[in-house]
């Protein structure tokens, strides 16, 4: 396993447009269910090491993403799928500090991690040892 639970999206990314919606949704699984979330691109991960898989909704549409899809299933890692994602609230507490209000997902590398404040970010930031980007 990863040394912090992860969860690996899986979905189309086999495009400029498709990866940045692919990104933009794992965005919302960070923020729904407060744990990080990596973005899988190719099939070079082994979904094992993962808390679990995210099933975009169009993860049926490029072969990387069935492959990593199905081995997921196959070994029995718990699968969601894009509806039961969004069947959890957005979450405004801050990972970091645990305060409410104004927190979002930052993106660490191909990782949005739970949702964090924007005045913990310098913090995070000092934190990590990948690039940091926070969004809008």
């Amino acid at each position: 396993m990863l040394a912090q639970p992860t969860i690996l999206v899986v979905g189309n990314a086999t495009t400029p447009a498709s990866l940045d919606d692919l990104t933009a949704f794992a965005f919302d699984v960070a923020d729904r269910l407060q744990f990080p979330a990596r973005v899988a691109v190719g099939m070079d991960y082994v979904v094992t090491e993962y808390e679990a898989v995210v099933l975009a909704d169009d993860w049926l549409d490029a072969v990387p993403s069935v492959v990593l899809g199905v081995e997921a299933q196959s070994a029995d890692v718990p699968c969601l799928t894009a509806d039961e994602v969004y069947a959890y609230p957005i979450n405004d507490a801050c990972g970091w500090c645990g305060e409410t209000g104004n927190a979002v997902p930052a993106l660490v590398g191909d990782t949005w991690t739970p949702s964090v404040h924007v005045a913990c970010v310098p913090t995070l930031r000092r934190a990590s040892t990948r690039p940091l980007a926070v969004a809008a």
